[in-house]
This record gives structure tokens, sequence and C-alpha cells, in this order.
């Protein structure tokens, strides 16, 4: 038996620095030709894997099959790696040297401890039974990686048990996990709402039907789905985040087009909250005598975590990171995630990694700012490792 603690120990440096190169040299959704090849050459040269595969060509599959004899489960960990269009703020360390493109959001965290953690793993074969799958995932940002996996023929979706994934956070200190009973993400769902009216001069408005007045209406009569339709114990958000109409100072326009996110939950909100927003929307414009269509169109479901996964999550995160290490999240977070696509599936747990630096800045995701302090790194590989032997059943 190895002792994982001092593994990860002694292979932090060489994660943190293919985490740093990873970070310099960021690349967006589906572009990460460079990234994947990367971790893929690291998994060949460093992990004991038995089955190894591209998932798309910027994604990668591979198993770590036990030795033990007899039965036994298969978890998956995920790993995102594609960044974000932003322009790092110069001041940062490490900091991209790809101009407009950033690591803002972890990725290139979360693929490098899930590749440390399969080798040490990988040492740790004969110790149980089963399989662990890692999912190296391309395209989080965009919502439509995890489903190259779920499509890919290879990965057979009968045979897994469990899933799980970290995620970098900046509202808990590096060297800390927090996770959350019941739903820890939420769904995100989008929608363009047409509203067509009848144009005409500025000056003459008594002769045109107005679409920018309705969709202002529209625009304030969605509030109440959330302020007057939500059980106040339930979060719902209802965002129009763009309009569009009009080119001209003194012209009214025949159309303009709302488009915004609605984030619930759990199934009866979102479904509720579709359908009143289709309501809201259409009736308002007929007071107006107007028109208004209206494309809904779902996407990620919520992220919602089984009692005894969260259970299994703190059991095995304070035997290996301390019971103060480990945070109950106060409430959910109203961004979306396309693991739910995965996790809708099967049983398992989303793991908020602590990434701010302890008494340091606070660097908001998806922000030019944003940061990860090297103490996340052995954090998450321990958490990794923790959460897989606690389920597979072996000491470490």
């Amino acid at each position: 038996m190895i002792d994982v603690r001092a593994a990860v120990k002694e292979i932090t440096p060489e994660i943190t620095a293919m985490r740093n190169h990873i970070h310099e040299y960021p690349e967006l959704s589906m572009k990460e030709y460079n990234t994947c090849a990367y971790l893929e050459e690291y998994v060949k040269k460093n992990v004991q894997y038995d089955r190894l595969k591209r998932v798309g060509e910027t994604g990668l599959f591979f198993e770590i099959k036990g030795t033990k004899p007899g039965p036994g489960h298969v978890i998956v960990f995920r790993g995102d790696i594609d960044a974000l269009p932003i322009q790092e703020d110069p001041s940062m360390s490490p900091c991209s040297k790809v101009p407009g493109v950033m690591h803002a959001c972890g990725h290139d965290v979360h693929g490098t401890i899930n590749v440390g953690a399969a080798k040490i793993l990988s040492q740790c074969k004969d110790q149980f039974s089963g399989s662990i799958y890692f999912f190296i995932q391309p395209a989080e940002e965009t919502l439509s990686g995890a489903k190259l996996f779920l499509n890919d023929p290879e990965i057979d979706f009968d045979k897994i048990d469990a899933v799980a994934a970290l995620h970098c956070s900046a509202e808990l200190d590096a060297g800390t996990v927090g996770m959350r009973y019941g739903a820890i993400l939420a769904s995100a769902d989008e929608f363009k709402i047409t509203v067509k009216g009848k144009g005409g001069h500025g000056a003459h408005c008594h002769t045109v039907r107005d679409p920018i007045v309705a969709a202002s209406a529209i625009v304030t009569g969605l509030q109440p789905l959330v302020s007057r339709e939500t059980n106040p114990a339930n979060s719902v958000v209802v965002s129009v985040c763009t309009i569009h109409g009009g080119n001209a100072h003194n012209i009214v326009p025949d159309t303009v087009e709302l488009t915004g996110t609605v984030r619930t939950l759990n199934a009866a909100d979102r479904d509720r909250v579709e359908e009143s927003l289709k309501r809201v929307a259409t009736s308002v414009a007929e007071a107006y005598r107007v028109t208004a269509e209206v494309d809904y169109m779902r996407g990620v479901p919520p992220f919602v975590c089984e009692d005894e996964w969260v259970d299994r999550a703190l059991r095995a995160s304070k035997k290996m990171l301390g019971a103060d290490n480990v945070k109950i999240m106060p409430y959910a977070a109203m961004g979306g995630e396309d693991f739910a696509f995965i996790k809708e599936k099967k049983p398992g747990i989303f793991i908020r990694l602590g990434s701010r630096t302890p008494g340091g800045p606070y660097g908001s995701a998806h922000s030019s700012t944003f940061y990860s302090d090297p103490l996340c790194i052995p954090t998450g590989m321990l958490t990794i490792i923790g959460l897989a032997a606690d389920y597979l059943g072996f000491e470490v």
C-alpha cells in the first residue's frame, strides 16, 4: 500500500507546472488540441491505464481497472479543460500568453488534478475491483462537451454506477472543499421573444403599433414570475439580457427582439417558469396590439446531489483534508454545468474546490482577475483519491 499523501506531495510540483503551462496557453471550447495532447502524453507516460481513447477531437477518456478479485463498481471523474474569450489582467501570475483568451474558471486546474490523481490511483489497482473512468472534457463553457461522452458508442454508460466532478470556487479558500445536499447548480435555459408590431415615424406615434413599448412592458411583466409566482424558499432567476430593435432615433421599428436566461433548481419550477414566460409575453403583447413569438430552448438540467453521495464526500474529504477544511455550501449557485447531462442519469456529487488565497483577494469566475491558488492542486488530488477509495472500498 502506497502512502497517497506522500505521493500527492511528491507529484504536486509537476502537476503545478503542468497547470501553469496550460494556463499560459489556453484554448477555447472545441479547440483544446494542444491541451488535450499535453494531458494525454502525461497519462501515457505516468498512468497505468487499461484503456485510453480520444472522445471527439479534443476530449480524452481513460480507464483504470482494479485487479482485486470480485465484482466492483465503476465511478467517473470529470475534468474540463476549455478556456474563455477574456483578456487576462497582465498583473496575474501565471498569465495567459494568448491574447483575448484565459482560464477564468479553473479548467486548467481541473484537467491536471484529474491526471495527477489518476497517476496515484493507478498504483493502487491491486486494492480494488471495478474501474475508475476519467473524462477529460472539452467545451464545458459552451455546455456542449459532456454530450460527446454521452454519445460515444465505446463508453458503455450502463456500466457506470456513479459520477463526480470537482470545480474551482473563488468563494472558498484554497485548501478547502465545499458541497451541498440537493441542488448545487441550476438549470440553464435560453429564451428569445420576438415582438412584432407596425413601425412608422416617431412623430406620428398614433399610427404605429409600437413593439418597443410592448417589449418594455414584457420585461417588466416577467419580474413577477420570480417575485409573485415562485415560492420564496426556492431560487429562480429570469434575466432579460439583450434588447435589439430599431436603427434610427425617429423611426419606430416593426420588430424588437429580447433574449435572456432562466435558471431553476427543480423540475417543477422549470416547467412552471417556461409556461408562465410564454403566457406573460403573449398576453402583454396582445394588450399592446402587437404579437410576441417565444422560442424557449432548454439547456442543462439542475445538478442535484443525492444525500448518500454528499455523506460520502463529506466523510472522504474530512479524512483526507481534516474536518475544518470541509464546508457545507449555504446555498446553490445559479450557474449551469453541462456535466449535469451525465449526472441526471447517474447518482453522484459536485464538489466545490476552494481556489482563493486565504486572506487574499477575491477573483470572480469569468473575470480577468480570476485565479487559483496553487494550494488547490494537492487539495483536489487528495479529494479525488479519497472519494474513489471510499466508494471502491480500499484504504488510503
